[in-house]
This record gives C-alpha cells, sequence and structure tokens, in this order.
C-alpha cells in the first residue's frame, strides 16, 4: 500500500465581522496492494478467453495493448481481496491521516460529506458509516456526481464554510469499483465496435482519500459548465435504468454494472469544450502555477497543454501511476504534485475537470 498526506499549519478561526473562505487543511491518500500493469491485463484476457482461437485472442491482446500505451497508462492498484483487504479500511486510516495532519480531533469535524461512485448503498448515505466507524456524531450526507463528486463536494463546503454553518469539513470518498462494476466480463474479448466504448473501463484503479477543509480568509472560484446533450457518451447503469432516462442506444450497452465510455468521441468533445472554456475565462494563463484536471487518459491532454501554453503545469502523471480514479483523480494528482515538491503552500492552482455527463469545471484557489 502507497500513501502520503501533507499538512500545513491550522489556520485561525475568522472574526465575527470576517467573511470565512476555504482552506484546503489536509488531503490523505491510500491506495491497495496489488501492483497492477498493462502485461497483468493483457494476461487476465489471454486466460479468459482461453476457449477463443489463440491467434484471435493474440491480435486482440495487441489491440488493447497498444490502446493502453496511447492512453498513457502504466500501472493502477487494485484491493487484495484474497488476503481480506477491504476499500473501507483504507478510506479510515486516510481519514485518520488527514486528521492527524490537520491537527484536529475527531469530535472537531462538523460535516463529513462522502462523494464520488464507489458506493456501498443507495440508501442511507454511505457518509454516516464513516461516521459511525470512527464514532462521530457529526452531520453526514453524499454527494453524487461522478468523476465530479469531488469538486462539487469542495464547492459545497465552501458555501456551508463562507455562511458559517460549519468550521471543519472532511470530504472521503472510496473509489472501489473494478470488482463490483467491471472484473471479470471486461476481460472478455470484444468486437471492434465494443472496444470502442469498454475498453476505457481497463484503465480504472482503486484508491481512497481524505480531505479536510477549514475556515479561512482564502477565496476561491468556482466556475462550471454542462452539456447534457452528451450525457450518454458515458454511463455506469444500475438495474431497472430504463425506466430513468429516454431511450439512447448508447446508455446500458454493456448491461447494469458495467460501465460504459466511448472514449474517443468523449475526448474530443471535452477536449474542445474545455480549451474554450479555459479560453474564456483566462486572460493570463501564467497567473497560474498548477493545474488539475481529472484523468481518464494522459494522451488526451498532450495536444490541449501545448495549444494552452500549459506543459508541466498541467499535472497529468498521476494517470500514469494510479489509471482513472474516478473522483479521486484530482485529490490524487495533487497530493502526487506535492510530494514531488512541485505543490506548495501558496501556489496558485486549477482544479480542471471534464467528467461525464457532461459537465466542466474550473475551480480556482490559492493552495
Amino acid at each position: 500500500m502507497w500513501s502520503q498526506s501533507r499538512t500545513a499549519s491550522k489556520p485561525p478561526n475568522p472574526t465575527r465581522n470576517e467573511v470565512a473562505k476555504v482552506i484546503i487543511q489536509s488531503i490523505a491518500l491510500r491506495t491497495p496492494s496489488r501492483r497492477i500493469t498493462n502485461d497483468w491485463i493483457v494476461q487476465r484476457i489471454r486466460e479468459e478467453n482461453r476457449n477463443h482461437p489463440e491467434r484471435a485472442v493474440s491480435s486482440y491482446c495487441g489491440v488493447i495493448q497498444r490502446l493502453l500505451e496511447r492512453a498513457g497508462a502504466e500501472t493502477r492498484y487494485f484491493r487484495d481481496r484474497e488476503n481480506g483487504e477491504r476499500g473501507f479500511d483504507l478510506l479510515i486510516d486516510a481519514i485518520r491521516s488527514a486528521l492527524s495532519d490537520a491537527a484536529l480531533a475527531q469530535n472537531e469535524i462538523d460535516l463529513i460529506i462522502y462523494c464520488g461512485v464507489g458506493r456501498g448503498f443507495l440508501e442511507p448515505a454511505n457518509a454516516v458509516f464513516v461516521a459511525n466507524a470512527l464514532g462521530m456524531t457529526c452531520d453526514s450526507f453524499d454527494v453524487n456526481e461522478g468523476c465530479m463528486s469531488w469538486v462539487r463536494s469542495l464547492q459545497v463546503a465552501y458555501n456551508l464554510l463562507a455562511m458559517q454553518t460549519y468550521s471543519n469539513i472532511l470530504i472521503v470518498n472510496a473509489e472501489f469499483n473494478v470488482y463490483e462494476n467491471g472484473l471479470p466480463s471486461i476481460f472478455r474479448i470484444r468486437s471492434s465496435d465494443q472496444i470502442k466504448y469498454t475498453f476505457p473501463a481497463l484503465t480504472i484503479g482503486e484508491a481512497a482519500t481524505a480531505t479536510i477543509v477549514c475556515k479561512s480568509s482564502r477565496h476561491w472560484q468556482f466556475r462550471f459548465r454542462s452539456a447534457p446533450a452528451f450525457a450518454s457518451l458515458c454511463n455506469l447503469p444500475l438495474p431497472g435504468y430504463e425506466e430513468f432516462c429516454q431511450p439512447d442506444f448508447r446508455v446500458g450497452l454493456n448491461g447494469a454494472h458495467q460501465l460504459v465510455s466511448f472514449g474517443s468521441e468523449l475526448s474530443k468533445t471535452a477536449t474542445r469544450e474545455m480549451v474554450a472554456f479555459i479560453r474564456e475565462t483566462y486572460q493570463d494563463l501564467s497567473a497560474i502555477d498548477l493545474w488539475f484536471p481529472h484523468l481518464a487518459s494522459e494522451a488526451d491532454f498532450r495536444a490541449p497543454a501545448r495549444s494552452l501554453g500549459l506543459d508541466g503545469r498541467l499535472r497529468t502523471d498521476a494517470f500514469r501511476r494510479y489509471g482513472n480514479l474516478v473522483s479521486a483523480s484530482i485529490p490524487a494528482g495533487m497530493v502526487l504534485a506535492e510530494k514531488q515538491g512541485l505543490l506548495k503552500r501558496g501556489s496558485r492552482i486549477v482544479l480542471c475537470p471534464a467528467t461525464a455527463g457532461m459537465a466542466f469545471g474550473l475551480i480556482e484557489g490559492e493552495y
């Protein structure tokens, strides 16, 4: 298990006349112990399709290998379920680390927000199980907007802190999805048409993050755009999803609890919309030290980074190490950047996720 967390001096509480603004006080990341390589993925495909002709299997594996390399995928981490490794335990460990780094006791947390796709319950809120496991009685609720969930939770926390409803908020996610929404069916041979919307599932990794945000005088800006016409380009449906949407041939192509993601079309749309969003919002991009996108591929960001002059400041290397971590993607990228000495207190940053839905965000603030 690899872990990293960061700390900063605890900010003073604002005076009664001062508007409270959010500061990210600590972030902790936990990944499972099984290190998964592209070669492991390809080998599993061979094993799951041993009854197919060898020539067909070899050809298919060659296609998958090239797609993984083109995306920039190298490793990701899965739970070692055979030895009892559980995502919930990793999450609790991340929370304790974040609390320690923030110099906060559990009873100083006023609110827990659980976010992301990985979840065990539709009801009640997953956050209440986290609170109960830690012996906490604070308010708890969930925020569900797929890969955008952590950023939306940050926005919710920001507004609640500004209203002085709470003083210290804990945002958590447990993006453990590969067994529940993928393996082993994603290893079965697909047609060339099916690969178009099934391959992205092979880049998914697993992780838990815990983020503590507190009152501060620092100001953040939250800007969002939505393009719901592209919603079906990426979907992970529940049983009976047909009752909750208009008919669309792209929804549920792999069945319930299986990811459908038209990676190429999704990437082109996200790149076009996000580049336009950035150009319209910022006149001077040099004023931003680091940019943190949601990462479903590293290759997708190379061209837009060059066109915007962001080479080296758009942090995409977390995908290489961890794969697509869903809502944990941005906090994991921030932890990695700090470990590398790139992200520091006082850095001007922009979180710039483009996610399923489709939704686009530009969240700017001082770290």
